[in-house]
């Protein structure tokens, strides 16, 4: 009897306890409401096994929800875009807080929004622990942030550019001491060699005269030994070698001359003024840097009519035609054909360059201007050589576009506007 009124005690007092309980949820999430309902952050009521009991108009709106209804059945564990976010925040709460959590969320329409994520325990349910939780939407700030680390970026390759620009401008500049000299030293030689020509050509006059004369012995001798000589060395292939010799020499210093000065041109470091710009001749000076990159594999066809000057920076201009006819040559595995042609069109100058490459999947056709977009290994591209070329050409009033065939090729097309003064 004695344990029949000692159970429905028991009984009656856990009753209790879970009405007290319950009515401490009401009165909790009533406060909640009262608390939450006009901040201009969400705010979510959770347990802490992530069922969410509220959450205020906010909350909502930032999900994409309209009602608590909608939501309530809901964990908020299914809103966290990388399920591993929710064992980081988990973890934090080891501490008793969580404050300025940067995760990402997943809302109704499956796009994904940036929050700064804080929460603390707030009181129990009857299933544990609360927590209250408020989530900000910091998604501008994060594309702000990507947007100036991407110029950040894209400002310290320029200034790699330009100061590899300067680099190679002093080295050219040294390079032409040496070329300059050796110019000289070789028509120097070239005089020399006329008249020490003349000299042999008199001597081998003599030979012959007196080869067949009786002499005493040791002249006879000598005559003999220099006409024998003479005709083992094959005197007259020497001196007509000789001749072809020096030229070559000649004409490798003057192709040396010629690249240093298109590479001081390309690369000239205190040249960053607009001015105006034949589009031929920077091609002409880019193929010639470039030669290296292109000669091993690649045929270059031009067809470049006369154009009218544009207005712009030609080393600029210049590393926009070498970052694609560099990629136009990557492009090609064993041996290819580039094509590049020059026209006027209306009030401006178009310019292509065409590769019988390996062409562009259609899927990354339109990422190809991207920054840190790339298709080569590891290692073997940084992805920002479009992307600077899209920018300076942009910079310029002009238009660049690419059209490409996988297995048949890349076309790349640049437009510049010319000037009305200049048309």
């Amino acid at each position: 009897m004695g344990d029949k009124i000692s159970n429905r005690f028991q009984s009656s007092a856990k009753k209790n306890e879970q009405n007290r309980q319950g009515k401490e949820h009401v009165c909790l999430e009533a406060e909640f409401q009262e608390l939450t309902a006009h901040l201009p952050i969400g705010i979510f009521l959770t347990s802490e096994q992530g069922d969410i009991f509220d959450v205020n108009f906010e909350g909502l709106q930032m999900l994409g929800y309209n009602s608590i209804e909608d939501i309530n059945h809901i964990s908020i564990q299914s809103f966290y875009y990388d399920k591993k976010d929710r064992e980081i925040f988990l973890k934090k709460m080891e501490t008793g807080r969580v404050r300025d959590l940067e995760m990402r969320f997943k809302k109704l329409d499956g796009s994904v929004i940036w929050c700064s994520m804080s929460a603390v325990q707030y009181g129990h349910s009857p299933m544990g622990r609360c927590f209250i939780t408020s989530i900000l939407d910091i998604s501008k700030r994060k594309k702000m942030e990507d947007e100036k680390s991407d110029i950040l970026i894209q400002l310290t390759q320029a200034d790699k550019l330009a100061s590899i620009g300067q680099l190679a401008a002093g080295i050219a500049h040294e390079i032409n001491n040496p070329v300059g000299y050796v110019t000289s030293n070789l028509n120097s030689l070239e005089e020399y060699l006329f008249d020490i020509r003349k000299l042999v050509a008199l001597d081998q006059a003599l030979i012959e005269c007196l080869k067949d004369t009786a002499l005493p012995e040791l002249p006879a001798k000598m005559v003999k030994e220099i006409h024998e000589y003479a005709r083992d060395i094959d005197i007259d292939y020497l001196q007509k070698d000789m001749d072809e010799l020096i030229r070559d020499c000649i004409d490798g210093l003057d192709r040396i001359k010629k690249i240093v000065i298109d590479l001081k041109d390309f690369a000239h470091p205190g040249k960053r003024e607009i001015e105006l710009v034949d589009v031929n001749a920077c091609i002409e000076t880019t193929l010639n840097v470039a030669a290296n990159e292109l000669k091993y594999k690649t045929t270059v066809h031009k067809e470049l009519t006369a154009v009218p000057l544009v207005k712009g920076v030609p080393q600029q201009l210049n590393q926009v035609f070498l970052n694609i006819l560099v990629n136009a040559a990557q492009a090609i595995e064993k041996k290819g054909e580039i094509k590049i042609k020059t026209w006027q069109e209306n009030n401006g100058v178009v310019l292509t360059i065409s590769d019988t490459g390996c062409g562009i999947d259609p899927q990354n056709i339109t990422k190809i201007f991207d920054p840190f977009f790339t298709t080569k290994e590891v290692g073997k591209g940084t992805g920002l050589g479009m992307n600077i070329a899209y920018s300076i050409i942009k910079q310029h009033g002009g238009t660049i576009g690419v059209e490409s065939e996988k297995g048949k090729g890349t076309t790349f097309t640049v437009m510049l506007p010319v000037p009305e003064d200049t048309e």
